[in-house]
């Protein structure tokens, strides 16, 4: 089977080039990468790796987003990439992780067993050096109803629920939105929504819940493992990215629920409290007070991007 990657990037040569290194120690490689750049690669480093690529039989396609006419943003990059794949499978994931050597091969091998399944989105992987939640967190959540039948989930009031500590492959409805490889047919029928340009903030959740809603589902695989080192380069303020998380699960909540009756409204309000009230717990007050803000602004988010 063949499949593509697509890495949609922003001004991190030094992570892309981590991430495109771990690609060439892959024990399954892919028939082409395509790098979307929202900020400008130099021709040296392209040149490189086109190179290095070319060796393996892998096309690698650059392609350079011009402000002029396209918005610069991750779901815009994502919507891009599918008219740009070549393969029916194709993985998105970000530019600043590194993939362990069999992650490409373990998510592949179970799009081959599955290759019938016509409800089959996606399939993801795991992000190995997350830090494991506590007890005590895993009661926490339950509390304030961000919690689900499933271990990968969105529910109802739009609030992803995961769990790495899986030891085999799991039926679900949420996955990584940058550890993830997808059915590019019916990625087709959803598009990724364009909330807000630069970081979109739960655009994977919005789009996995639109799949939910459409009766498809992911498979998680524990073995597809990577690390995510989250990049300081380009990276907007926890202030900011928590503006745009709360204003855009408010927008996500509106979008399946039209008329939302009295228990939905009450689940998510309360659900949005314990979200907020754990940044502070935590000690993450700029970005409580950003999901604080975006909770109560009305003017659209892009005016304040």
């Amino acid at each position: 089977m063949k499949f593509s990657i697509v890495i949609p990037t922003y001004n991190r040569d030094e992570d892309l080039k981590k991430c495109l290194d771990s690609i060439l120690n892959q024990t399954r490689l892919p028939s082409e990468i395509i790098i979307i750049d929202d900020g400008e690669l130099s021709r040296v480093f392209l040149d490189y790796f086109i190179s290095q690529f070319k060796k393996l039989q892998i096309i690698l396609t650059y392609y350079k987003k011009d402000h002029e006419i396209e918005r610069r943003g991750l779901s815009e990059s994502k919507n891009k990439a599918l008219e740009l794949v070549t393969n029916d499978i194709f993985f998105i994931i970000d530019d600043d992780v590194i993939l362990e050597s069999i992650f490409c091969e373990s998510i592949v091998r179970i799009w081959e067993e599955k290759k019938e399944a016509e409800k089959l989105i996606g399939v993801g992987g795991i992000i190995k050096n997350r830090r494991k939640r506590l007890s005590f967190e895993k009661y926490y959540y339950a509390f304030f109803g961000i919690s689900s039948k499933f271990n990968w989930d969105v529910n109802p009031v739009g609030f992803q629920i995961w769990n790495e500590e899986i030891s085999k492959s799991v039926i679900g409805h949420y996955a990584h939105g940058g550890v993830c490889s997808y059915n590019l047919n019916l990625v087709k029928q959803l598009k990724f929504s364009t909330f807000s340009g630069g970081r979109t903030a739960l655009e994977d959740v919005d789009f996995c819940l639109r799949a939910k809603n459409s009766g498809y589902y992911f498979i998680i695989e524990p073995r597809a493992e990577l690390r995510h080192y989250p990049s300081a380069n380009s990276r907007e303020g926890q202030f900011l990215m928590g503006v745009k998380e709360s204003y855009n699960r408010r927008v996500i909540f509106r979008s399946v629920n039209k008329k939302p009756n009295p228990y939905l409204l009450v689940w998510f309000y309360w659900a949005n409290f314990g979200w907020i009230l754990r940044q502070f717990l935590v000690g993450n007050f700029d970005k409580g007070f950003g999901l604080i803000k975006g909770a109560v602004i009305s003017q659209k988010i892009r005016d304040i991007s």
